[in-house]
């Protein structure tokens, strides 16, 4: 069992679906980077406590279901009051920022690479799978190959033994009783019995060893088929970047945040969490861990609390009094 066992899984999935708000005008290539800075969104002028929102629309095609969102609406309210006794949002039906869940191409895209991505990592427990079991039948083929090796080693010093013992018969030392050459004979059977059978065992060792040098290939062409569509997945996602996934907005026909790509809850909570700090009057902050920075990246995403930065924000738009969630207890606020 010399060689290469399999292959390594090399590709590591990329986080998709960034929230860019503003997309730029020229084109660029998908496997560039990304722009450092982003201009500015529209943001509500001025903070006027409690900001009022509704659930206002849920496209059907979305993928979410009003229940999964209106739960997403209340985890990223409860980002922002966690840090702070003041109210700063209040739910009322059909009452002010109307908050809209719309379909179209941005999310059929983010829900096919979620599916993508949600196939890849059912590849790699598969592959994990296959991999723990060739592991562990090769190291029972190994324990069989040493276990015959020592029984062939135990017949070859039975054949030596029986070879001298015909010698001696032959050679007229001892007794040549009959009952002595029907020991030998019987030796001679039972040795070339147990010949036989180690012979035997040995075709199915070997019959063995080929299955797995079978299995050990077909598992590195899996592993390679899987690195193939990871890294198709990582090129994708990579030029999905650009899409302007929510957006909050404000006219003589009243405001609105409308969420454009969310492949799932968490991600949506986010996207909301970003688009209330811009109803509190929030605008973009420069650290990209936190939930105002301008974009969606490794750094902030999942982020289930404020940042300082969100915090600091927070304090100087709407002239409130913070402390970290998760504190002794947020200190009084207007």
């Amino acid at each position: 069992m010399t060689g290469r066992w399999w292959l390594p899984l090399i590709v590591v999935l990329v986080a998709a679906g960034a929230w860019r708000e503003l997309v730029q005008d020229d084109a660029r290539e998908a496997d560039a980077p990304a722009p450092a800075a982003f201009a500015e969104h529209p943001v509500a002028p001025g903070c006027r406590l409690p900001v009022t929102f509704n659930l206002d629309r849920v496209d059907t095609a979305f993928g979410l279901e009003e229940h999964e969102v209106r739960a997403a609406l209340r985890d990223a309210r409860r980002m922002w009051e966690a840090v702070t006794d003041a109210r700063l949002f209040r739910e009322r039906a059909g009452e002010g920022v109307a908050v809209r869940l719309v379909f179209d191409e941005r999310q059929a895209e983010a829900l096919r690479r979620e599916q993508d991505r949600a196939g890849l990592e059912e590849r790699y427990a598969e592959i994990e799978r296959r991999r723990e079991r060739l592991d562990h039948a090769r190291s029972a083929l190994e324990a069989d190959l040493r276990r015959h090796g020592e029984d062939r080693e135990d017949l070859a010093e039975r054949q030596a033994a029986h070879r001298r013992d015909v010698s001696a018969w032959n050679a007229g030392e001892g007794s040549r009783s009959e009952a002595r050459r029907a020991r030998l004979e019987r030796e001679a059977e039972a040795i070339e019995g147990q010949r036989r059978q180690l012979n035997r065992r040995a075709e199915r060792l070997d019959e063995r060893r080929e299955e797995l040098e079978q299995r050990r290939a077909e598992l590195d062409a899996a592993i390679a088929d899987y690195n193939a569509r990871a890294d198709g997945y990582n090129e994708r996602s990579r030029g999905a970047t650009g899409f302007n996934v929510g957006l909050y907005e404000q006219s003589a026909d009243g405001r609105a945040i409308t969420v454009y790509q969310a492949a799932d809850r968490e991600r949506l909570t986010l996207v909301l969490a970003h688009e209330l700090g811009h109803a509190l009057g929030i605008g973009h902050v420069a650290d990209p861990a936190a939930v105002m920075h301008a974009s969606l990246g490794a750094e902030n995403a999942g982020r289930e609390r404020l940042a300082e930065a969100d915090r600091r924000a927070l304090e100087q738009a709407c002239d409130v009094t913070t402390e970290p969630a998760g504190s002794s207890g947020p200190a009084g606020g207007q």
